[in-house]
């Protein structure tokens, strides 16, 4: 095993983006040990973005960065000795939700953390999520929005809290596109390792040759194979919904450089 200290990894990203994908990849160096969802630390995060239990706690005399300090420090300790049964010396960890909470998980690391945040075209996320019943797009149908509209709304939400977090951390965030992840695995996963200052391993093309713990995570990439392309699907959705959810969504789709397909120019 590799002896050095390396910075935790969080995997950012939206729902349907592909990060289930990434996180069983990423569990397979041999390095790194990335397991299903941990979900727990935006419970943590909570504790100090929620005035009224911050409150209490200044009440006890505890400021801010002493609480996420300590939080960062029961963290670290699951992860590591998470990563300590696996034979591996780093530690990730990957829960979509987590782009919400960015920001305080950061701060209970001092900022001593690597992310690789994934990106997905929109359309294919909206019509992907169109196929679930998660709780996620209950706030924006209950607006009165119907499901596609809903979903991209959610994905142009969830993108800009991800572009901004980039803005803020620069260097420390990798970012990658689904689509050239599933074309060129190879190239953009030696990228991966050369960001993450780990050595390139072939065992990340074959990510499901290696058992990997099941939990919280989504069972499509438990159950692929291999790394396939599957980009394009929402094509099947009418011209005039394509368009309409691409106008919906433009700056954000934008600004990550998915630009409007001439087939939907009229």
């Amino acid at each position: 095993m590799k002896n050095h200290k390396r910075p935790p990894i969080f995997i950012l990203g939206c729902q349907r983006s592909g990060t289930s994908l990434f996180r069983r990849i990423l569990d397979s160096h041999p390095h790194i040990a990335c397991p299903p969802e941990s979900a727990f630390i935006v419970q943590l995060a909570q504790v100090v973005e929620n005035p009224r239990s911050f409150e209490g706690l200044q009440g006890m005399g505890f400021d801010r960065q002493q609480v996420l300090d300590r939080m960062g420090l029961f963290t670290a300790w699951l992860f590591e000795q998470y990563a300590q049964s696996k034979g591996k010396s780093r530690w990730a960890d990957k829960t979509p939700h987590y782009v919400n909470h960015a920001q305080t998980i950061d701060a209970m690391f001092r900022g001593n953390l690597q992310y690789i945040g994934i990106v997905r075209n929109g359309l294919d996320v909206a019509y992907s999520l169109c196929g679930f019943d998660w709780g996620i797009l209950k706030p924006y149908l209950a607006e009165g929005l119907e499901k596609p509209l809903a979903a991209i709304r959610f994905w142009r939400d969830q993108n800009r809290k991800l572009l901004d977090f980039y803005s803020q951390v620069g260097s420390r965030m990798y970012r990658i596109h689904y689509e050239d992840l599933t074309m060129e695995p190879e190239k953009i996963l030696r990228e991966v390792c050369e960001f993450l200052d780990e050595p390139w391993d072939p065992t990340l093309l074959e990510y499901n040759r290696k058992e990997h713990d099941t939990g919280l995570e989504d069972e499509n990439a438990r159950d692929n194979p291999s790394i396939v392309t599957n980009s394009g699907k929402y094509r099947i959705w009418p011209v005039e919904l394509q368009q309409a959810l691409f106008r919906e969504a433009k700056e954000v789709l934008d600004e990550l450089g998915y630009a409007y397909p001439d087939e939907l120019t009229v």
